[in-house]
């Protein structure tokens, strides 16, 4: 008998999932997330999304947005609230070569405001996060300029070679906390806790230049001299900063926590609304609220993101990232996980079948084979292909071991059943409804059916008597 080696011809019986060709030879590593020394640096200049005209940022942010209008009929909503405005023009721009705005805006009439009145009524491109793939971009952006902020302050707050002087007497400090607890015990200047600011460096100077300028920074009016001034900012109790100037909103860390709030938005939510406009918090208060839950039910380790599927974009937010692979890339995998009904188990084993698929360039659904990834996405694009063609692909034990070594996204997945012994995984293929085999009761045997033990009289026969010892008392 000719000895057969294997991976010849002869393997072909075997199941196509045993197959060592395709292989993967060496350990597999999802990309890593940036250094922490990594910046968000805004791009100076900008080109319009429909013609190649360019703009300064943000020196020419307002003639930017002119010149959408008027030229182009385009119209961005709350453009305040975008974390990266330049590389939200970018991103829109490199979609719009493929796709026409009509599918991702929507179109309104209203006039024209000129220079001579009111115009006539024209219809208007409106770009807003009312679509989900521009609500999900704005949610990106802000996450990374939170990212960006919070890297930031841990930065400030070790700087060893900080050194400024105080800014109403000749006192100096190597520390900003130290330097702004002064200020505010020594000459009642309070700009909130320390802990809760950022670009403390730009912050100091532009306070520096408002009074170098004579400008109360409370009410904002200008003053004949610094005597005056000091005296004015004491009298009227102004040695605090206006609330209600946006210029100071970028040096709280509050104004970057939550997606499209500022700290206005959240001190209403807050109070319900009890306060007022007038007696709205500053945004620096630093004293919890009665009745606060100060839970740590929101934590997550610092084990780093997940990552998508089919791109190399990270969340730190399993369901985030869900949402992602549900609108970018079609592919649903909540309802996946519902309609097949898969378990924990079945969940992991579906997850590294993808990862292994699409590290070897193959479609999930055809099984087709492409040079470079970026052809497999456009082909499963292209073709619908998003979801596993049958569950004898990937349902297969070789699938409970990761492709990636640190693929955080099988940490974020749920056992829907929970601790229910249905949710066992035997190990090997699942039949077609994804379910476990029906356990049917073993025969018994005609002897056993038949024995005279079947008789209830004679068991109970057979069982001995229990004897009562009467218990007797000795006097």
């Amino acid at each position: 008998m000719a000895h057969v080696q294997y991976g010849s011809k002869d393997e072909s019986s075997f199941p196509i999932w045993t197959c060592p060709r395709p292989g993967i030879l060496e350990p597999l590593r999802l990309p890593s997330p940036p250094p922490s020394s990594r910046s968000i640096l805004e791009d100076p200049e900008i080109i319009c999304l429909f013609c190649e005209e360019v703009f300064l940022h943000p020196q020419n942010h307002t003639e930017l947005l002119k010149h959408l209008l008027t030229d182009h009929k385009f119209v961005i909503a709350d453009v305040n609230m975008i974390g990266n405005f330049p590389a939200y023009i970018r991103y829109w721009k490199n979609k719009f070569r493929t796709t026409l705005p009509t599918t991702c805006c929507t179109i309104m009439k209203a006039k024209l405001q000129v220079e001579g009145g009111v115009g006539e009524e024209q219809e208007f491109t409106f770009l807003s996060d009312v679509h989900s793939e521009d609500k999900e971009l704005r949610k990106k952006l802000q996450m990374d300029r939170l990212e960006f902020v919070l890297k930031v302050q841990e930065k400030e707050r070790k700087d060893s070679d900080f050194s400024r002087g105080c800014l109403f007497c000749r006192q100096d400090f190597t520390s900003s906390s130290a330097l702004f607890d002064h200020m505010a015990f020594d000459h009642n200047f309070s700009v909130g806790n320390p802990d809760n600011l950022v670009f403390v460096k730009e912050f100091l100077d532009l306070i520096e230049s408002k009074l170098e300028q004579l400008l109360c920074l409370h009410c904002e009016k200008v003053f004949k001299s610094r005597e005056v001034l000091k005296e004015h900012m004491r009298k009227k109790m102004h040695k605090k900063l206006n609330p209600k100037n946006k210029e100071w909103d970028k040096f709280y860390l509050v104004n970057y926590l939550e997606f499209g709030k500022t700290w206005e938005d959240i001190a209403r939510e807050d109070d319900s609304g009890v306060r007022g406009e007038e007696e709205l918090p500053s945004g620096w208060d630093t004293e919890d609220r009665d009745g606060e839950d100060n839970d740590w039910s929101d934590w997550r380790g610092d084990h780093g993101g997940a990552v998508c599927l089919f791109c190399p974009v990270t969340y730190q937010d399993t369901k985030e990232l869900v949402n992602h692979m549900n609108i970018v890339h079609g592919f649903d995998f909540l309802k996946l996980k519902t309609e097949l009904k898969l378990n924990f188990y079945q969940q992991v084993k579906m997850i590294n079948f993808i990862r292994r698929s699409v590290h070897l360039n193959t479609c999930i659904g055809c099984a087709d084979m492409f040079d470079d990834k970026d052809k497999l996405v456009e082909h499963m694009t292209w073709s619908n292909h998003h979801q596993p063609g049958s569950a004898a692909d990937w349902d297969q034990p070789q699938y409970y071991f990761p492709t990636y070594e640190n693929d955080n996204l099988l940490f974020g997945l749920e056992d829907p059943d929970g601790d229910d012994k249905d949710s066992e995984d035997t190990g090997f293929c699942s039949d077609s409804s994804l379910g476990q085999p029906t356990v049917l009761p073993e025969d018994i045997p005609a002897p056993v059916r038949d024995s005279i033990l079947q008789q209830e009289e004679v068991r109970r026969s057979l069982v001995p008597t229990r004897r009562t010892k009467s218990k007797t008392r000795k006097h």
